[in-house]
């Protein structure tokens, strides 16, 4: 969505005093939402409700040794022979 779009939706608002609790509900936009882009409005006017990447956006939240952890367990091949056969391949082993 962008600014214009926001607006659009915002307008009702600022122009009309529409309650953002109304305007979420026949929206379907969250109520946080709509209160975030009022307060951009406020600050900065309808070019403040352009979307904005993410400040942490290409960064990775989790440590890199439970990545680390995690590449090796997805490329470890399970160990065969050990387990029984689940009950939908019985029929392939003549076991029913």
């Amino acid at each position: 969505m962008d600014a214009d779009e926001r607006w659009q939706v915002l307008r009702l608002h600022v122009e009309d005093q529409v309650p953002l609790a109304a305007l979420a509900r026949d929206t379907g936009i969250g109520l946080r939402t709509l209160e975030r882009w009022a307060q951009r409005y406020r600050s900065g006017g309808i070019t403040a409700l352009e979307a904005r990447r993410r400040t942490d956006a290409g960064q990775r939240r989790v440590d890199p040794a439970l990545v680390a952890f995690i590449e090796r367990l997805a490329l470890t091949r399970p160990p065969t022979g050990h387990c029984d056969p689940a009950p939908s391949d019985a029929h392939r082993s003549g076991t029913t």
